[in-house]
């Protein structure tokens, strides 16, 4: 029965009253009465919806109405479905061999000194392509960037002195605006950071993430007599916040949020009983002493041992964008992928019968949070078993796909883009598995049939100490390629932003080509 107290209100006011409440309690008042049913088929109400559905949130007020809204994020969403390509276009490889592909801005380097970056369009968010340069007065090692931030960092390329007495070498990072090289508005006073390293002439490999004030750096050594760092600052301060010091291990890192950061640790070869431990750290307690590995740790999430003959070479945790990204609101975009909505990749190599094979663990924030917050703050060093968190909350499964180290943004938000190696008798495939919980509960169906869901076990023998059994489900998109030919390429990697797919090809050297899907996702090839 109709509540008359409710239904005596004006519409209007229900209306506006449905619109503040979160999409599960809409949801629940679709079903009251026939009249708040009408309302949440409304666009306001069936906006809401559709926004948590597809894992984004609501833009800055601007010129576009709900309805607007709406009609664009369904358009998108069709547009991802069905990856349809409507146009190509080519353009050169610079020669830099410095790249980075961020919030939808790819940018790539002609000399040390002079980095290049195109804005990727986007019909459904009304994102313009543009392009600028930037000319710096240094010469770049690597870098990454933040557009939401207009942030560039930048790491010198370090001199060599082989003739010195020095004991150390300094790595210095700038801090600039992205947009035009100058020093950024909120960097310290100079805009330098400086690590100091305990090794004089040593090269170094680098891993640089940003999560908002937070910046961290893995530095990786050539040498033997250099141990692997990992340092996070408060960039606009200049103040270090942690430092830790590996010996003998792999490590990999991102960050969980603004307060925790995730470090992967796996040990080498020679180690007993070896297993892979995601440990937190929680960032809220600074300290500019090096710590070990073993120190001072939230929590750690204990992998399964690896079986005796499985050793691991390399591990990598990939996720995009940052925890707390948002776009500039400046751009006023109707919508965009919510902060919570991530999704992390651990890759694990291991070395198995004289034979490299990459093994994929899709984890979302949510299933390592949850654990998190159901933690006391006064517990330190807890350890969570991989039956805690592992069968249910991922999905374990040897990687099907081409896998290339130097192209690695292959995520984003909750999606996961992928390419098969073509055979003689099947072409390539593009894939995308979405791991979007929400929308597979939706069970949202296509027309033309390329979707379907995955829900049962992935069970992977012979590669750690018992089987492993893992069920977190997702959804899989597939695309069937162009054969091979003089005019159309086998691609070696893709890669995946918040509104393009960009698919490599190295056997073109210096030349990028550009398709679009849908309007929606465009793609280099190299």
């Amino acid at each position: 029965m109709e509540n008359p107290i409710l239904t005596s209100l004006p519409v209007e006011l229900i209306i506006n009253i449905i619109s503040l409440l979160d999409w599960r309690t809409i949801l629940v008042c679709r079903e009251v009465c026939r009249l708040f049913h009408s309302i949440v088929e409304e666009d306001r109400a069936q906006y809401e919806i559709e926004l948590a559905v597809s894992g984004m949130v609501d833009g800055p007020p601007s010129t576009f109405s709900t309805s607007d809204r709406l009609a664009l994020l369904k358009e998108r969403k069709a547009a991802w479905e069905s990856l349809r390509w409507v146009e190509s276009q080519d353009f050169s490889m610079m020669q830099g061999h410095i790249w980075e592909l961020y919030g939808n801005v790819f940018a790539q380097s002609s000399t040390p000194d002079v980095l290049h970056f195109r804005q990727l369009p986007s019909k459904y968010r009304k994102i313009e392509e543009k392009e600028w340069s930037v000319t710096l007065d240094m010469h770049v090692r690597d870098f990454t960037m933040d557009p939401a931030q207009d942030l560039l960092v930048l790491i010198e390329e370090p001199t060599l002195l082989p003739n010195t007495n020095t004991t150390t070498c300094s790595i210095r990072i700038h801090l600039r605006s992205l947009t035009t090289g100058d020093r950024h508005r909120l960097a310290p006073q100079p805009a330098i950071l400086i690590h100091e390293l305990d090794a004089r002439n040593v090269r170094a490999t680098y891993t640089l993430r940003v999560c908002d004030n937070l910046l961290g750096i893995f530095f990786d050594y050539e040498r033997e007599d250099a141990d692997p760092e990992l340092t996070v600052w408060d960039w606009t301060t200049g103040k270090v916040i942690f430092t830790w010091c590996f010996d003998s291990e792999i490590v990999t890192f991102a960050f969980l949020n603004s307060r925790f950061l995730l470090v992967g640790s796996a040990f080498g070869s020679g180690d007993i009983d070896i297993q892979a431990q995601l440990y937190v750290f929680d960032m809220t307690k600074p300290s500019s002493k090096k710590f070990g590995r073993r120190t001072d740790y939230f929590c750690v999430f204990l992998w399964p041992e690896f079986d005796f003959w499985a050793n691991p070479v390399d591990l990598s945790i990939r996720s995009d964008p940052s925890p707390t990204w948002q776009p500039n609101s400046k751009a006023q975009l109707p919508f965009s992928t919510a902060p919570g909505n991530r999704l992390f990749i651990i890759t694990v190599s291991l070395m198995t019968n004289h034979r490299i094979i990459p093994y994929d663990t899709f984890v979302p924030a949510d299933t390592l949070l949850s654990h998190i917050e159901a933690l006391s703050t006064e517990v330190r060093c807890r350890e969570i078993e991989w039956d805690e968190w592992g069968p249910t909350g991922t999905r374990l499964m040897r990687s099907s796909s081409l896998h290339d180290s130097v192209w690695v943004c292959y995520v984003f938000g909750t999606k996961f883009v992928s390419l098969t190696e073509p055979t003689l008798t099947s072409p390539q495939t593009l894939e995308i598995r979405d791991f979007n919980q929400l929308a597979i509960k939706r069970d949202a169906k296509v027309q033309d049939g390329i979707s379907h869901h995955v829900h049962d076990t992935t069970v992977v023998r012979k590669v750690f100490a018992n089987e492993i059994h893992t069920s977190l489900p997702y959804r899989v998109i597939k695309r069937t390629l162009p054969p091979h030919s003089s005019l159309e390429p086998i691609f070696t990697a893709a890669m995946c932003s918040e509104d393009n797919l960009i698919l490599v090809d190295v056997s073109m050297p210096h030349a990028y080509r550009t398709e679009r899907f849908s309007n929606v996702a465009r793609r280099f090839a190299v």
